[in-house]
């Protein structure tokens, strides 16, 4: 298997995960500052300089609005540091990202697959092969998911409390699969030759990279997969597409072409 990773991107968007964070916590911790404010200059004699004056008179506007920008912040770098960030996975002596955790879920499938990680704009994580084009959306978060139908939640629970700024959150996932494979497809449809490129099948999965997930399955709207049952659905589905040979190279020189990476990696 071949994977075509775009690793700047990769790493960019972990630098601005980290960036947003600290300014979230700082912007939070000025907030708080600012309350005790009226304890420090409780008269306006108090204040002495034009800076303690002002502080002094607007503090309650510097309060309310640290809260909800230290927040939003705090919730974007999160976004980005669970999506890019390496960490230490449960039961795993490695320290990997997600997209190295997926792509080893996928180690041993032969050269007839190609994986693109962050390296194509219509799409996150592209599986190419003779299962036809599977998009995954994942997921690192530990802890319960609920999948009835196209409901995806968490339940509520005391831990998540604790863990609001740590969590990627579960979304909706079966709609992410669908807007990337609708942007596949438009895209495959301008490829000029004789092979018409957009009757490839394109399908997708939600896979969970946490060993600790708690899985609720009940007819879900999109594959919802841990991250030891991902090979055997690529297999699966390459009993079922069989993707012709010239139909499989027309697709992946074409993706190869149009994709931005800087490292090619043989699995």
């Amino acid at each position: 298997m071949k994977v075509y990773r775009n690793l700047p991107e990769i790493q960019r968007k972990e630098r601005l995960g980290r960036r947003f964070s600290l300014t979230g916590l700082a912007i939070l911790f000025l907030g708080m500052m600012s309350s005790f404010i009226p304890n420090w200059y409780p008269t306006p004699e108090s204040a002495t300089t034009e800076l303690a004056r002002t502080l002094q008179l607007y503090w309650p506007y510097f309060s309310f609005f640290a809260l909800p920008a230290g927040f939003v912040c705090a919730s974007i770098g999160s976004y980005y540091i669970n999506r890019f960030a390496r960490r230490r996975w449960p039961g795993r002596k490695l320290i990997e990202r997600p997209d190295e955790v997926l792509e080893r879920t996928l180690k041993g499938l032969d050269d007839k697959y190609a994986l693109f990680l962050w390296s194509l704009p219509q799409a996150s994580q592209v599986l190419v092969g003779p299962c036809g084009i599977l998009t995954f959306a994942t997921r690192s978060d530990k802890g319960r998911v609920q999948a009835h139908g196209d409901k995806w939640r968490e339940p509520f629970s005391i831990g998540r409390i604790f863990t609001v700024f740590a969590r990627e959150g579960v979304g909706n996932p079966r709609q992410e699969i669908e807007e990337q494979a609708n942007k596949l497809r438009q895209f495959l449809g301008q490829y000029e030759s004789e092979v018409n490129l957009a009757d490839i099948p394109i399908d997708g999965a939600v896979v969970f990279l946490n060993d600790e997930v708690e899985l609720d399955l009940q007819n879900p709207s999109a594959a919802a997969l841990r991250s030891d049952q991902v090979k055997t659905f690529v297999r699966e589905k390459a009993r079922q597409v069989k993707l012709q040979t010239s139909m499989l190279r027309a697709v992946t020189r074409y993706l190869e072409e149009h994709s931005k990476y800087t490292t090619v990696e043989d699995e």
